[in-house]
């Protein structure tokens, strides 16, 4: 009897050790399957967490490697669309970078695309002040101002100033006429009811007080000429004769 027992607990033993075996090889196989099946790809993604108005730079794009169904399908997959680019919204670290998080550079904020150092000042127009339909953004022009006669009384003086034309401040981008920075051709017979400039803050305080105290005129420059000139100004004895002009006594 004791025979017989030992007989079934070993052939138990040996079942028992042959359904693991089978189990295992069956775990094994269909976690092999199961590994084999995932598909990957190789994703640029943020190397670090890139702050708004940050310029991304090639140290900031990393490539790895991503499960295909985890890769974004707007993810940009060229550095070249990346690299140079102005992140419009953090991106942060092993983040892909999609076109929505960068700047549009034909849509982009005028605060991000404007000359470093400089300040963008709009002032109203006219088509004669404008030199018709000729300026376009990315010209260059001079700003002349005509003052008109002024006198300044105080205590014991007065003050003449006289009538005026002279060229205020010269060489000034031009940024966008009314809203457009790019001026489509079906814009081009319109006469813009603005003019944003690039000035400096002193060439700022400059036009403003020009553009309420002066009639203001733009000269567009030749694409290549940034010299500055020198010159006084012009009244009437400068560019009229005096012939048949006479004074009378103050009544």
């Amino acid at each position: 009897m004791e025979s017989v027992n030992k007989k079934v607990i070993f052939i138990t033993l040996i079942l028992t050790i042959v359904t693991s075996l089978l189990i295992y090889a069956y775990i094994s196989k269909a976690a092999t399957k199961t590994e084999a099946a995932v598909e990957y790809a190789d994703v640029l993604v943020a190397a670090n967490t890139l702050p708004s108005k940050h310029i991304i730079s090639e140290i900031d794009v990393k490539l790895v490697k991503m499960e295909k169904n985890r890769v974004n399908n707007k993810a940009l997959a060229n550095r070249a669309d990346i690299v140079g680019k102005r992140v419009k919204e953090s991106i942060l670290v092993d983040e892909q970078i999609v076109p929505e998080r960068l700047m549009d550079e034909k849509k982009s904020i005028l605060s991000f695309t404007m000359p470093e150092g400089m300040r963008a000042l709009s002032i109203n127009i006219s088509e004669q002040s404008f030199a018709s339909y000729l300026i376009r953004p990315g010209d260059h022009v001079d700003i002349i101002a005509s003052f008109e006669l002024e006198s300044i009384e105080e205590a014991t003086t007065i003050t003449i100033f006289p009538r005026i034309t002279k060229t205020i401040i010269q060489n000034l981008q031009v940024l966008a006429l009314s809203q457009n920075t790019v001026v489509n051709e079906e814009k081009i017979s319109e006469i813009p009811k603005t003019v944003t400039l690039a000035v400096t803050p002193q060439d700022a305080e400059k036009l403003v007080y020009a553009s309420q105290y002066a009639t203001l005129t733009l000269v567009l420059r030749h694409a290549d000429d940034n010299e500055i000139v020198k010159t006084d100004g012009v009244n009437r004895k400068d560019v009229a004769s005096s012939k048949g002009m006479y004074t009378v006594p103050k009544q």
